[in-house]
């Protein structure tokens, strides 16, 4: 089944390019909000707050890496828990360097896959979907937690029945209709077959529209995708974000991806 636009699997060739492109991109951008300000995401670090203090109960010092850490806030949330958290920032750019050299116990400006060492909590914001080999760092991130160690993912989820990333901004709105059919018979295909798709867009918007959010959304991440990559290897349960209204709740909490997956084995 051929997809309607630059969707392909995240072990096609093309995504190495994409990747080189999306560096570039990160590199030297200047409107990029999340190189301006420091982020702050009590709903979501409440979880990851609550494994660590968890860890903490059986052993004197919690290791802690954060993904695609940007300029975060999270080494301030848990500030009270010092010094018994060694937390570790990665990133792929240096454009927060002297923030993150500042907050962090350890930082690391290098591919995921470089990451040495092992982790009892490893998290992520809205940085999934910015992934170009999901596949590859799901399996490096789960290696890397110790025996009981939880991996927290919080992005969007883009196989809600046509709800597509704004990386298609730049598409019709009939092809954007064909898209979103395309995904919803292939996601279908995937859960029968019971294999994740992990798809990723090689032409997103960000390279021909101004910046917008998550128009450099190029992993178009999937609850199901990682309910099946997962199975049999790791505990996955998806968490209830608290909001503020009716709208909050739909945006967070079935537009979203919130999961904890513990290692068991």
């Amino acid at each position: 089944m051929k997809s309607p636009c630059n969707l392909t699997s995240d072990d096609n060739s093309s995504t190495a390019e994409l990747r080189k492109r999306m560096d570039l991109f990160y590199q030297n951008t200047q409107d990029y909000s999340a190189f301006q300000t420091v982020n702050e995401l009590p709903v979501q670090w409440n979880y990851v707050r609550r494994a660590i203090l968890s860890v903490l109960e059986k052993k004197p010092l919690c290791r802690v890496l954060e993904i695609g850490a940007g300029k975060s806030g999270f080494p301030g949330f848990v500030h009270d828990l010092k010094p018994s958290i060694h937390y570790t920032a990665q990133d792929v750019t240096r454009a927060n360097e002297e923030h993150l050299l500042a907050v962090a116990d350890t930082v690391h400006f290098q591919s995921i896959g470089q990451i040495g060492g092992e982790f009892d909590v490893i998290f992520s914001t809205f940085v999934l979907e910015h992934i170009t080999d999901p596949r590859q760092t799901l399996e490096k991130l789960f290696s890397s937690l110790s025996l009981g160690g939880k991996l927290f993912i919080f992005c969007p989820r883009y196989d809600f029945p046509f709800y597509l990333s704004h990386s298609a901004d730049h598409y019709s709105t009939l092809r954007r209709l064909g898209i979103g059919l395309w995904l919803a018979l292939a996601r279908l295909w995937a859960c029968l077959k019971r294999r994740p798709l992990f798809l990723v867009h090689t032409d997103p918007a960000i390279f021909h529209l101004p910046v917008y959010r998550d128009r450099d959304a190029v992993h178009w991440t999937s609850l199901w995708d990682l309910e099946a990559f997962f199975r049999g290897r790791g505990r996955i349960e998806s968490l209830k974000l608290t909001s503020g209204n009716t709208k909050d709740w739909i945006v967070k909490n079935l537009l979203q991806i919130n999961v904890e997956i513990t290692r068991v084995g």
